[in-house]
Protein backbone atom coordinates (compact mmCIF):
# COMPACT_ATOMS: atom_id res chain seq x y z
CA UNK A 1 0.00 0.00 0.00
CA UNK A 2 1.17 3.51 -0.82
CA UNK A 3 0.83 6.07 1.97
CA UNK A 4 2.48 9.09 0.39
CA UNK A 5 1.96 11.41 -2.56
CA UNK A 6 3.89 10.68 -5.73
CA UNK A 7 6.08 13.52 -7.12
CA UNK A 8 3.38 14.97 -9.46
CA UNK A 9 0.89 15.05 -6.57
CA UNK A 10 3.41 16.79 -4.32
CA UNK A 11 4.01 19.35 -7.05
CA UNK A 12 0.26 19.82 -7.50
CA UNK A 13 -0.21 20.35 -3.78
CA UNK A 14 2.58 22.91 -3.65
CA UNK A 15 1.16 24.74 -6.68
CA UNK A 16 -2.36 24.92 -5.25
CA UNK A 17 -1.04 26.05 -1.86
CA UNK A 18 0.87 28.85 -3.58
CA UNK A 19 -2.28 29.83 -5.49
CA UNK A 20 -4.37 29.83 -2.30
CA UNK A 21 -1.81 31.93 -0.44
CA UNK A 22 -2.05 34.55 -3.18
CA UNK A 23 -5.74 34.49 -4.10
CA UNK A 24 -7.57 33.02 -1.09
CA UNK A 25 -6.28 35.09 1.80
CA UNK A 26 -8.27 35.28 5.06
CA UNK A 27 -9.09 38.94 4.43
CA UNK A 28 -10.47 38.07 0.99
CA UNK A 29 -12.77 35.41 2.43
CA UNK A 30 -13.94 37.77 5.19
CA UNK A 31 -14.72 40.53 2.70
CA UNK A 32 -16.70 38.21 0.39
CA UNK A 33 -18.64 36.99 3.41
CA UNK A 34 -19.47 40.50 4.64
CA UNK A 35 -20.05 42.09 1.22
CA UNK A 36 -21.06 39.24 -1.10
CA UNK A 37 -20.33 39.61 -4.81
CA UNK A 38 -19.34 37.09 -7.42
CA UNK A 39 -15.50 37.06 -7.40
CA UNK A 40 -14.83 37.46 -11.11
CA UNK A 41 -11.12 37.99 -10.53
CA UNK A 42 -10.86 34.74 -8.54
CA UNK A 43 -12.68 32.78 -11.27
CA UNK A 44 -10.30 34.23 -13.88
CA UNK A 45 -7.25 33.43 -11.75
CA UNK A 46 -8.41 29.84 -11.25
CA UNK A 47 -8.80 29.42 -15.01
CA UNK A 48 -5.39 30.96 -15.71
CA UNK A 49 -3.82 28.57 -13.21
CA UNK A 50 -5.44 25.57 -15.01
CA UNK A 51 -7.37 24.62 -11.89
CA UNK A 52 -10.55 23.80 -13.83
CA UNK A 53 -8.61 22.01 -16.53
CA UNK A 54 -6.52 19.81 -14.27
CA UNK A 55 -9.15 17.13 -13.60
CA UNK A 56 -10.93 17.13 -16.96
CA UNK A 57 -10.13 14.67 -19.80
CA UNK A 58 -7.13 15.44 -22.00
CA UNK A 59 -9.06 15.13 -25.29
CA UNK A 60 -11.43 17.83 -23.99
CA UNK A 61 -8.90 20.48 -23.04
CA UNK A 62 -8.03 19.10 -19.62
CA UNK A 63 -4.96 17.53 -18.07
CA UNK A 64 -6.49 14.17 -17.21
CA UNK A 65 -6.01 14.51 -13.46
CA UNK A 66 -7.34 11.83 -11.13
CA UNK A 67 -10.09 11.93 -8.50
CA UNK A 68 -7.31 12.09 -5.91
CA UNK A 69 -5.95 15.16 -7.69
CA UNK A 70 -9.40 16.77 -7.46
CA UNK A 71 -9.49 15.95 -3.75
CA UNK A 72 -6.08 17.56 -3.21
CA UNK A 73 -7.18 20.71 -5.04
CA UNK A 74 -10.56 20.99 -3.33
CA UNK A 75 -9.15 20.28 0.12
CA UNK A 76 -6.82 23.27 -0.15
CA UNK A 77 -9.11 25.71 -1.96
CA UNK A 78 -12.27 25.01 0.06
CA UNK A 79 -10.32 25.12 3.29
CA UNK A 80 -9.11 28.63 2.49
CA UNK A 81 -12.05 30.05 0.52
CA UNK A 82 -15.72 29.13 0.49
CA UNK A 83 -16.06 31.03 -2.80
CA UNK A 84 -13.18 29.23 -4.53
CA UNK A 85 -14.54 25.89 -3.40
CA UNK A 86 -18.01 26.64 -4.75
CA UNK A 87 -16.69 27.95 -8.07
CA UNK A 88 -14.59 24.82 -8.57
CA UNK A 89 -17.30 22.49 -7.34
CA UNK A 90 -20.19 23.55 -9.57
CA UNK A 91 -18.12 23.85 -12.73
CA UNK A 92 -16.20 20.60 -12.23
CA UNK A 93 -19.36 18.60 -11.48
CA UNK A 94 -21.13 20.06 -14.52
CA UNK A 95 -18.20 19.53 -16.88
CA UNK A 96 -17.73 15.97 -15.60
CA UNK A 97 -21.38 15.16 -16.35
CA UNK A 98 -21.01 16.55 -19.88
CA UNK A 99 -17.83 14.51 -20.39
CA UNK A 100 -19.65 11.39 -19.13
CA UNK A 101 -23.02 11.75 -20.84
CA UNK A 102 -22.69 14.25 -23.66
CA UNK A 103 -22.38 13.51 -27.36
CA UNK A 104 -19.07 14.40 -29.06
CA UNK A 105 -20.39 17.76 -30.24
CA UNK A 106 -21.50 18.77 -26.75
CA UNK A 107 -18.27 17.56 -25.21
CA UNK A 108 -16.05 19.45 -27.67
CA UNK A 109 -18.12 22.63 -27.55
CA UNK A 110 -18.52 22.90 -23.78
CA UNK A 111 -15.88 21.07 -21.73
CA UNK A 112 -12.81 22.88 -23.16
CA UNK A 113 -14.60 26.19 -22.60
CA UNK A 114 -15.18 25.31 -18.93
CA UNK A 115 -11.55 24.23 -18.61
CA UNK A 116 -10.43 27.60 -19.97
CA UNK A 117 -12.83 29.56 -17.75
CA UNK A 118 -14.86 30.90 -20.68
CA UNK A 119 -18.03 28.98 -19.82
CA UNK A 120 -19.82 28.56 -16.49
CA UNK A 121 -22.16 25.80 -15.40
CA UNK A 122 -24.67 25.02 -12.67
CA UNK A 123 -26.45 21.79 -11.81
CA UNK A 124 -30.17 21.66 -10.95
CA UNK A 125 -31.51 18.49 -9.32
CA UNK A 126 -33.04 19.25 -5.91
CA UNK A 127 -36.60 20.55 -5.71
CA UNK A 128 -38.88 21.86 -2.94
CA UNK A 129 -40.27 18.33 -2.45
CA UNK A 130 -37.26 16.33 -3.68
CA UNK A 131 -34.10 16.76 -1.65
CA UNK A 132 -32.80 13.56 -0.07
CA UNK A 133 -35.29 11.62 -2.22
CA UNK A 134 -33.98 12.52 -5.67
CA UNK A 135 -36.36 10.00 -7.21
CA UNK A 136 -39.24 12.30 -6.20
CA UNK A 137 -38.45 15.11 -8.66
CA UNK A 138 -41.46 16.59 -10.42
CA UNK A 139 -39.96 18.95 -13.00
CA UNK A 140 -41.03 17.71 -16.43
CA UNK A 141 -39.81 18.02 -19.99
CA UNK A 142 -42.63 17.30 -22.45
CA UNK A 143 -41.95 16.68 -26.13
CA UNK A 144 -43.27 19.28 -28.54
CA UNK A 145 -42.21 18.29 -32.02
CA UNK A 146 -38.41 18.20 -31.98
CA UNK A 147 -38.29 20.41 -28.88
CA UNK A 148 -38.88 19.85 -25.17
CA UNK A 149 -40.83 22.15 -22.87
CA UNK A 150 -39.70 22.29 -19.24
CA UNK A 151 -41.96 23.13 -16.30
CA UNK A 152 -41.12 22.96 -12.61
CA UNK A 153 -39.01 24.44 -9.84
CA UNK A 154 -35.48 23.61 -8.71
CA UNK A 155 -33.95 24.60 -5.39
CA UNK A 156 -30.41 25.15 -4.03
CA UNK A 157 -28.95 25.50 -7.53
CA UNK A 158 -25.57 27.02 -6.73
CA UNK A 159 -24.04 29.23 -9.41
CA UNK A 160 -27.21 29.50 -11.52
CA UNK A 161 -27.12 33.30 -11.50
CA UNK A 162 -23.73 33.32 -13.28
CA UNK A 163 -24.03 30.12 -15.31
CA UNK A 164 -24.13 30.06 -19.09
CA UNK A 165 -25.93 26.71 -18.91
CA UNK A 166 -27.88 25.07 -16.11
CA UNK A 167 -27.74 21.27 -16.31
CA UNK A 168 -31.34 20.47 -15.46
CA UNK A 169 -32.68 17.05 -14.48
CA UNK A 170 -36.29 16.62 -15.63
CA UNK A 171 -38.77 13.78 -16.07
CA UNK A 172 -39.22 12.79 -19.69
CA UNK A 173 -41.22 9.66 -18.77
CA UNK A 174 -43.04 10.52 -15.51
CA UNK A 175 -44.58 7.06 -15.26
CA UNK A 176 -41.09 5.60 -14.74
CA UNK A 177 -39.98 8.16 -12.15
CA UNK A 178 -36.47 9.58 -12.02
CA UNK A 179 -34.76 6.18 -11.92
CA UNK A 180 -36.09 5.13 -15.30
CA UNK A 181 -37.54 8.25 -16.84
CA UNK A 182 -35.27 11.24 -16.20
CA UNK A 183 -33.10 13.14 -18.66
CA UNK A 184 -30.57 15.97 -18.38
CA UNK A 185 -30.97 19.17 -20.41
CA UNK A 186 -28.52 22.00 -21.06
CA UNK A 187 -30.72 25.03 -20.39
CA UNK A 188 -29.28 28.46 -21.30
CA UNK A 189 -29.52 30.96 -18.45
CA UNK A 190 -31.20 33.48 -20.76
CA UNK A 191 -33.87 31.05 -22.00
CA UNK A 192 -37.37 32.63 -22.15
CA UNK A 193 -39.54 31.43 -19.29
CA UNK A 194 -36.61 30.80 -16.96
CA UNK A 195 -36.58 32.71 -13.66
CA UNK A 196 -33.61 32.63 -11.27
CA UNK A 197 -34.03 33.85 -7.69
CA UNK A 198 -30.99 34.00 -5.34
CA UNK A 199 -31.60 32.54 -1.88
CA UNK A 200 -30.23 34.32 1.20
CA UNK A 201 -27.92 31.82 2.92
CA UNK A 202 -26.19 32.08 6.29
CA UNK A 203 -22.86 31.81 4.44
CA UNK A 204 -21.44 31.39 0.94
CA UNK A 205 -23.44 34.19 -0.69
CA UNK A 206 -20.59 35.23 -2.98
CA UNK A 207 -21.66 32.28 -5.15
CA UNK A 208 -25.44 32.34 -4.67
CA UNK A 209 -27.62 29.27 -4.42
CA UNK A 210 -30.88 29.84 -6.26
CA UNK A 211 -34.45 28.89 -6.84
CA UNK A 212 -34.83 28.23 -10.56
CA UNK A 213 -38.35 28.30 -12.01
CA UNK A 214 -39.06 26.77 -15.42
CA UNK A 215 -42.28 28.18 -16.88
CA UNK A 216 -42.69 26.69 -20.33
CA UNK A 217 -38.96 26.82 -21.09
CA UNK A 218 -38.45 25.46 -24.62
CA UNK A 219 -35.16 23.86 -25.62
CA UNK A 220 -34.14 22.21 -28.88
CA UNK A 221 -32.87 18.66 -29.46
CA UNK A 222 -29.28 19.85 -29.04
CA UNK A 223 -30.05 20.55 -25.35
CA UNK A 224 -30.58 16.88 -24.44
CA UNK A 225 -27.46 15.60 -22.67
CA UNK A 226 -26.93 11.95 -23.43
CA UNK A 227 -29.74 9.46 -23.96
CA UNK A 228 -33.35 10.19 -23.15
CA UNK A 229 -34.61 8.59 -19.91
CA UNK A 230 -31.09 7.40 -19.02
CA UNK A 231 -29.90 10.14 -16.65
CA UNK A 232 -29.98 8.13 -13.42
CA UNK A 233 -26.77 6.17 -13.94
CA UNK A 234 -24.81 9.34 -14.74
CA UNK A 235 -26.35 11.08 -11.73
CA UNK A 236 -25.15 8.31 -9.42
CA UNK A 237 -21.59 8.63 -10.74
CA UNK A 238 -21.81 12.40 -10.31
CA UNK A 239 -23.19 11.99 -6.79
CA UNK A 240 -20.19 9.91 -5.73
CA UNK A 241 -17.78 12.50 -7.12
CA UNK A 242 -19.76 15.29 -5.43
CA UNK A 243 -19.69 13.56 -2.05
CA UNK A 244 -15.97 12.90 -2.05
CA UNK A 245 -15.35 16.56 -2.97
CA UNK A 246 -17.61 17.68 -0.11
CA UNK A 247 -15.65 15.45 2.25
CA UNK A 248 -12.40 16.97 0.97
CA UNK A 249 -13.71 20.49 1.55
CA UNK A 250 -14.63 19.56 5.15
CA UNK A 251 -11.13 18.17 5.64
CA UNK A 252 -9.57 21.36 4.29
CA UNK A 253 -11.61 23.65 6.53
CA UNK A 254 -11.03 21.48 9.61
CA UNK A 255 -7.28 21.64 8.97
CA UNK A 256 -7.39 25.43 8.72
CA UNK A 257 -9.52 25.75 11.87
CA UNK A 258 -7.10 23.64 13.93
CA UNK A 259 -4.17 25.70 12.65
CA UNK A 260 -5.95 28.85 13.84
CA UNK A 261 -6.76 27.32 17.23
CA UNK A 262 -3.17 26.15 17.72
CA UNK A 263 -1.86 29.64 16.99
CA UNK A 264 -4.32 31.09 19.50
CA UNK A 265 -3.61 28.70 22.41
CA UNK A 266 0.13 29.25 21.99
CA UNK A 267 -0.26 33.02 22.32
CA UNK A 268 -3.22 33.46 24.68
CA UNK A 269 -2.01 33.71 28.30
CA UNK A 270 -4.08 33.14 31.42
CA UNK A 271 -2.93 32.50 34.96
CA UNK A 272 0.65 33.31 34.00
CA UNK A 273 1.11 30.90 31.08
CA UNK A 274 -0.12 30.14 27.55
CA UNK A 275 -3.42 28.29 27.74
CA UNK A 276 -1.93 25.61 25.49
CA UNK A 277 0.04 24.47 28.56
CA UNK A 278 -3.15 23.35 30.30
CA UNK A 279 -3.81 19.65 29.92
CA UNK A 280 -7.53 20.16 29.27
CA UNK A 281 -6.66 22.29 26.22
CA UNK A 282 -3.96 19.90 25.07
CA UNK A 283 -6.32 16.95 25.13
CA UNK A 284 -8.88 18.79 23.00
CA UNK A 285 -6.25 19.64 20.39
CA UNK A 286 -4.98 16.05 20.46
CA UNK A 287 -8.52 14.84 19.73
CA UNK A 288 -8.90 17.34 16.87
CA UNK A 289 -5.57 16.31 15.32
CA UNK A 290 -6.64 12.65 15.51
CA UNK A 291 -9.98 13.47 13.88
CA UNK A 292 -8.24 15.27 11.02
CA UNK A 293 -5.91 12.35 10.39
CA UNK A 294 -8.88 9.98 10.26
CA UNK A 295 -10.74 12.38 7.95
CA UNK A 296 -7.76 12.54 5.61
CA UNK A 297 -7.40 8.80 5.19
CA UNK A 298 -11.12 8.20 4.74
CA UNK A 299 -11.21 10.81 1.95
CA UNK A 300 -8.00 9.67 0.27
CA UNK A 301 -8.97 6.01 0.46
CA UNK A 302 -12.34 6.67 -1.19
CA UNK A 303 -10.65 8.70 -3.95
CA UNK A 304 -7.99 6.00 -4.41
CA UNK A 305 -10.69 3.35 -4.95
CA UNK A 306 -12.60 5.60 -7.37
CA UNK A 307 -9.43 6.06 -9.43
CA UNK A 308 -9.15 2.29 -9.72
CA UNK A 309 -12.62 1.95 -11.19
CA UNK A 310 -14.15 0.39 -8.11
CA UNK A 311 -17.65 1.46 -6.96
CA UNK A 312 -16.82 2.46 -3.36
CA UNK A 313 -20.31 3.54 -2.25
CA UNK A 314 -19.60 2.62 1.36
CA UNK A 315 -16.21 4.34 1.48
CA UNK A 316 -17.53 7.53 -0.15
CA UNK A 317 -20.50 7.73 2.23
CA UNK A 318 -18.29 7.04 5.25
CA UNK A 319 -15.90 9.80 4.22
CA UNK A 320 -18.68 12.30 3.63
CA UNK A 321 -20.49 11.42 6.88
CA UNK A 322 -17.42 11.40 9.11
CA UNK A 323 -15.79 14.52 7.66
CA UNK A 324 -18.96 16.62 7.81
CA UNK A 325 -19.70 15.72 11.42
CA UNK A 326 -16.09 16.00 12.60
CA UNK A 327 -15.74 19.44 11.00
CA UNK A 328 -18.80 20.68 12.86
CA UNK A 329 -17.49 19.28 16.15
CA UNK A 330 -14.04 20.81 15.59
CA UNK A 331 -15.49 24.25 14.84
CA UNK A 332 -17.76 24.07 17.87
CA UNK A 333 -14.76 23.26 20.04
CA UNK A 334 -12.92 26.15 18.43
CA UNK A 335 -15.73 28.51 19.39
CA UNK A 336 -15.44 27.43 23.03
CA UNK A 337 -11.64 27.54 23.13
CA UNK A 338 -11.52 31.07 21.74
CA UNK A 339 -14.04 32.24 24.31
CA UNK A 340 -16.02 35.45 23.89
CA UNK A 341 -13.94 36.73 20.96
CA UNK A 342 -15.32 33.88 18.79
CA UNK A 343 -18.79 35.41 19.22
CA UNK A 344 -17.67 38.58 17.44
CA UNK A 345 -18.19 39.06 13.71
CA UNK A 346 -14.62 40.27 13.35
CA UNK A 347 -13.24 36.82 14.18
CA UNK A 348 -12.96 34.10 11.52
CA UNK A 349 -14.25 31.35 13.82
CA UNK A 350 -17.87 32.49 13.63
CA UNK A 351 -17.63 32.43 9.83
CA UNK A 352 -16.15 28.92 9.97
CA UNK A 353 -19.10 27.93 12.17
CA UNK A 354 -21.63 29.16 9.60
CA UNK A 355 -19.78 27.71 6.64
CA UNK A 356 -19.29 24.33 8.32
CA UNK A 357 -23.02 23.53 8.33
CA UNK A 358 -23.12 23.08 4.54
CA UNK A 359 -21.15 19.84 4.74
CA UNK A 360 -24.02 18.25 6.67
CA UNK A 361 -26.34 18.68 3.66
CA UNK A 362 -24.37 19.08 0.43
CA UNK A 363 -24.15 15.95 -1.71
CA UNK A 364 -26.78 14.19 0.39
CA UNK A 365 -27.41 14.63 4.11
CA UNK A 366 -25.43 12.74 6.72
CA UNK A 367 -28.60 10.77 7.46
CA UNK A 368 -28.73 9.60 3.83
CA UNK A 369 -25.07 8.57 4.07
CA UNK A 370 -25.93 6.43 7.10
CA UNK A 371 -28.72 4.82 5.09
CA UNK A 372 -26.32 4.03 2.25
CA UNK A 373 -23.71 2.59 4.61
CA UNK A 374 -26.34 0.43 6.31
CA UNK A 375 -27.49 -0.84 2.92
CA UNK A 376 -23.90 -1.80 2.08
CA UNK A 377 -23.84 -3.76 5.33
CA UNK A 378 -26.85 -5.74 4.12
CA UNK A 379 -29.31 -4.03 6.46
CA UNK A 380 -31.70 -2.53 3.95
Amino acid sequence: MQFEFDPPQRQLRERILAFANQHCRPEDSAQLDQQPRYPEELHAAMAKADIFAHCLPRPLGGHGGSVLDAVIINEILSGRSDAAGNILFVNLIGATLIALAGNPGQQQALVPAVAAGRLRLAFALSEPEAGSDANAIRTTAESSGDDDVLNGTKLYTTGALQADYILTVALTDPAQGARGGASIFLVPREAPGLRIEPLDKIAGNAVPSCRVVYDGVTVGPEALLGERNRAWGHLMVGAGFERVLVAASCLGRATLVVEEILAFVRERRQFGQPIGHFQAIQHQLADMATDIEAMRWLVYHAAWKMDRGQPPVREISMAKLFCAERLNEIVNRGMRLLGGRAYLREHSMERHLRESFLGLYAGGTVEIQRNLIARQLGLG
